[in-house]
């Protein structure tokens, strides 16, 4: 049997014991302190992540939360060692990999699937990109959301220079639409899902079904295989979390919205519900996924936008570990 399998077979006993009835402590005598220092990002799950710290204690697991606003700070706290687990786009996950390609490590994933949406005014009578030719569209330039679209577009009659462009940040999309500046803009959620909330726009298209684009967890390798039973724990949260967002969106969406108040962001409970159904949530992947990332990855090579296609690490021993852990706990 492989070794690192053998090392998280047993961690993943070691904690089932304990939750059984057979131990005293999740504070394992080789781990004394059950903590880590996770990278977040004001992605729609990690709200409800934050928002309730109860995900984790059920485990009896401490986890330094911390919500990055920047993918790329997000990868260079992981990079550095500021941060032991953090979260990222398919493209930041090729960065890491392209960064610390003999270290990283991926361990699941917290969204994939319908994660950008176009939005167009509420009352325009735009029903495709047809609709749009020759018009003021607007993305955020440098962005998965500019990526997906090109990715689109290579699949279509349509190319990119069929419309005219404007760079938008993401936080002035929604005026720049209603105040008629643009036609349409294409983002990530939640800010799509808000603009359908508040009741400025409508979906012209999602683009799930042309990238997966997966936003994956990722670590180091030597982080995963010396603290196997907090990455077990780490996961079964995360899975309890999925779980409530299929199970009970409305309550998620609730908890999600306070949480994001309290980082001074206002997104309704209405507009976390609307994305809660719209994207796919599962934390559990398989070499599908990887090849999902290797897609991205040959489109931003061949785009020469990075030098070459990285090896990818990935061990879903940890979530079938968590999985069963989490089957116990009820």
């Amino acid at each position: 049997m492989n070794e690192n399998l053998k090392m998280i077979l047993t961690a993943a006993l070691v904690v089932v014991a304990f939750v059984a009835g057979f131990g005293v402590s999740m504070a394992l005598p080789s781990e004394p302190e059950a903590d880590i220092k996770y990278g977040g990002q004001y992605y729609p799950g990690e709200f409800l992540l934050y928002g309730r710290p109860e995900f984790w204690s059920r485990y009896d697991l401490t986890v330094e939360h911390i919500l990055f606003s920047s993918g790329a700070e997000n990868n260079e706290a992981l990079i550095s060692g500021q941060i032991d687990i953090n979260c990222g786009s398919d493209s930041k996950t090729i960065a890491v990999f392209n960064a610390i390609p003999d270290d990283a490590l991926i361990i699941g994933t917290v969204q994939r699937k319908d994660r950008y949406t176009t939005i167009v005014r509420v009352d325009s009578e735009y029903d495709s990109w047809a609709d749009l030719v020759g018009k003021k569209v607007g993305t955020r330039f440098g962005t998965g959301a500019e990526q997906v679209l090109k990715r689109y577009f290579d699949q279509t009659e349509y190319s990119w220079t069929d419309f005219e462009w404007i760079n938008v940040k993401v936080e002035n999309m929604i005026s720049a639409l209603e105040a008629e500046q643009i036609e349409a803009f294409t983002a990530w959620e939640p800010t799509p899902a808000i603009a359908e909330a508040q009741g400025v726009g409508k979906v012209l298209m999602s683009y799930g079904e042309v990238a997966m684009v997966p936003a994956s967890i990722h670590t180091t390798k030597d982080f995963a295989y010396q603290h196997p039973a907090l990455v077990i724990s780490f996961l079964s949260a995360q899975l309890d979390k999925a779980k409530m967002i299929k199970e009970d969106p409305q309550g998620a969406a609730q908890i999600a919205s306070e949480a994001a108040a309290k980082k001074g962001i206002d997104v309704s409970s209405e507009a976390f519900e609307k994305v809660y159904g719209r994207i796919d949530f599962q934390i559990e992947f398989d070499e599908a996924i990887i090849d999902e990332i290797r897609a991205t990855a040959q489109f931003l090579k061949d785009a020469g936008d990075i030098e070459e296609v990285p090896q990818f690490a990935w061990d879903t021993s940890f979530i079938e570990a968590a999985k069963q852990l989490q089957k116990i706990q009820g």
